[in-house]
């Protein structure tokens, strides 16, 4: 049978298909850069780890793309086939729904919104496969699909109970997924209410209180020590937060995107207010327009943190449920006026949505590198499992730290079961647990939270870290190149006038320094002045002389790399010292720490804070480094 290339474009089912199989091989792709991150990797390592379905925070429903890998695991696949189906198992579990809304359901209207739901606004986010919110938002459009194909039931008991069953059934999954499904399952079923004026059907209010009975539920079971204990407390006090909402991290990274990875998002936004307003659907409207604004509210208020952007990405995304299904089924196909052009749209939408996550890929690329640059630097220590200061990291490639200990079990175990090295990073707020023993080949140090795992419950097909003490990684163990100076001051040239200081004499008419500024003379310039290098272990030291008492946390040794307000690595001296400073007595502050710059326009800051101005003496200001070869 023949199509023409316009009703290629205008089929709906044909671009879902081909929309998923861009997906899916998306998944396939970047598998590594979607499973060996964060928690993704951390639900794949404990998939591998339990052998059955795990699940985190009470979301007992979010396990199902687990079903895939566990199969695979059953199977003795290899790990790599493993992880690959893990990251394909979500874009299957979409694709599912896609499915049934598009052939059970019949909704040619909601069929594109499965995918562009996943797209919409994002970009890193499409590799925090593990989150739930994800999955909620295609089981709320599930939700919809379901409320309008219930239409066409008979009247009658049999078929209201059907629909109680149903619907109860797709609300149960969606809370047990995530809660964030509140507001797109009360949002939809609003929206529904107006648009087919079921205001004398009892049923609706049913699922409105059954709704409302499910989260209440969810708030008073959870853990108030747990993460979703402390994302409710966050909501229930929405009231006393919502006056700093304009201060909120989430707001202040909505504006900075509104008009690039939210330009579509505000486009749809702004059509749909047009339509309604030149429709004359006025209540469509305000509950549309009130809709959006208190969910966005409620995410300032909630999200009032800065969060890294895959966090933030998703933390909006509910967004889409909003935008979406008003869009499509009220402005995009409630008429066949300009059809080509709104289906156009629509294409360009998840086109360039496509290419925002490729272009994202190259910084979990850069991200895996890294890591494997760390693995490298363990194969010349018989250990296999290593313990790593949070200091001697690179933060700008692990944002999160917490997860490196199954991140890099994972990446180093791809070759085979014999290449396994561990490597956990000892956060500045994590302790170990006291009863460890560093010699114990049997323990496992997973994350902060899960240090007691065994080495002897690990499946052997794909892991072997057996007869393996820990190491604790040092700096020498990492940079042991040769030492160079990059900076002298001996503060030995009175011509030298620095602001806030002076020379005096002593008794034998010796010329000496005297800080009284805030802020010392030292080196103050672009990080490139300093060496070429990207990675280096920079070291300082200087003797100063205090002329009065002068609190020893109050005058510090400062390696600092910034650029404009915001400071990258910033070290100080006081956390190395012990006792206090003596006045009237030489004495020798020292700082230290990896500094990595990449970007021509860093700036490199190493100076003596004197906070309380007091008047000290310095002499022999020496800056030095060691470069790291290997990364």
């Amino acid at each position: 049978m023949h199509i023409s290339s316009k009703d290629f474009l205008l089929n709906n089912k044909i671009l879902g298909h081909i929309a998923f199989l861009i997906l899916g091989c998306l998944a396939v792709i970047f598998y590594l850069e979607r499973t060996i991150f964060v928690d993704p990797a951390y639900a794949a390592f404990n998939i591998t780890y339990y052998k059955n379905f795990v699940s985190e925070a009470g979301r007992y429903a979010a396990v199902l793309p687990q079903a895939l890998p566990l199969l695979a695991i059953s199977l003795h696949l290899p790990l790599k086939i493993v992880l690959c189906l893990y990251s394909l198992s979500f874009i299957l579990l979409y694709y599912l729904i896609f499915l049934i809304i598009a052939y059970w359901f019949k909704n040619d209207t909601l069929t594109l919104a499965v995918p562009l739901v996943l797209m919409l606004g994002i970009k890193y986010s499409f590799f925090w496969i593990s989150t739930e919110t994800h999955q909620t938002l295609v089981y709320s459009l599930l939700f919809v699909g379901f409320l309008f194909y219930s239409l066409g039931f008979k009247p009658g008991i049999i078929s209201n109970f059907k629909k109680i069953l149903v619907a109860s059934a797709i609300l149960l999954l969606c809370f047990f997924t995530h809660p964030v499904s509140l507001f797109t399952v009360l949002f939809i079923l609003g929206y529904v209410m107006i648009d087919q004026k079921l205001w004398k059907k009892p049923i609706m209010y049913f699922l409105g209180v059954l709704i409302v009975t499910i989260a209440i539920i969810k708030v008073l079971t959870a853990q108030t020590n747990g993460y979703e204990g402390y994302i409710f407390q966050g909501f229930l006090a929405f009231f006393e937060k919502i006056g700093y909402w304009k201060s909120s991290e989430s707001f202040i990274f909505l504006t900075k995107k509104v008009y690039s990875l939210y330009l579509f998002s505000s486009l749809i936004f702004i059509a749909t207010v047009v339509y309604y307003a030149i429709k004359k659907q006025y209540l469509k409207l305000a509950y549309y327009v009130l809709a959006i604004l208190t969910f966005l509210l409620i995410i300032f208020a909630t999200f009032d943190v800065w969060f890294l952007q895959f966090i933030e990405e998703k933390n909006f995304m509910p967004l889409n449920i909003f935008l979406l299904v008003p869009f499509l089924k009220d402005v995009v196909f409630s008429s066949n006026r300009l059809n080509l052009a709104k289906q156009f749209f629509l294409i360009l939408l998840f086109t360039i949505s496509v290419a925002n996550v490729v272009s994202a890929s190259s910084f979990y690329k850069d991200r895996l590198a890294y890591i494997s640059s760390l693995i490298n630097q363990t194969k010349r220590f018989p250990e296999k499992k290593f313990i790593i200061s949070e200091k001697l990291i690179d933060r700008s490639r692990l944002e999160v730290p917490w997860s490196l200990g199954p991140e890099t079990l994972l990446l180093s175990s791809l070759k085979s079961p014999d290449s396994s090295r561990s490597i956990f990073i000892l956060e500045s707020n994590v302790t170990l647990n006291p009863e460890i023993d560093l010699k114990d080949s049997l323990r496992f140090l997973c994350t902060s939270w899960a240090q007691n795992l065994e080495v002897n419950k690990m499946d052997k097909q794909y892991y072997n870290l057996d007869n393996s003490s820990f190491r604790i990684i040092t700096i020498n163990d990492l940079y042991h190149g040769v030492r160079k100076i990059g900076y002298v001051d001996l503060f030995n040239d009175p011509s030298m006038v620095h602001p806030g200081s002076h020379y005096e004499q002593d008794s034998s008419g010796n010329e000496y320094y005297v800080l009284t500024d805030e802020y010392s003379p030292g080196f103050y310039g672009k990080f490139t002045e300093m060496t070429s290098e990207e990675n280096v272990y920079l070291s300082a030291t200087v003797r100063v002389f205090p002329l009065e008492g002068i609190d020893p946390k109050a005058l510090n040794l400062v390696i600092s790399r910034e650029q404009g307000s915001k400071i990258f690595d910033y070290y100080m001296s006081y956390s190395d010292k012990a006792g206090p400073l003596k006045p009237n007595f030489w004495n020798t502050l020292t700082v230290s720490g990896v500094v990595r710059s990449t970007d021509k326009n860093d700036l490199l800051k190493i100076y003596v804070w004197n906070p309380g101005k007091k008047k000290v003496r310095m002499d022999d200001l020496v800056i030095y480094y060691d470069v790291n070869q290997s990364y």
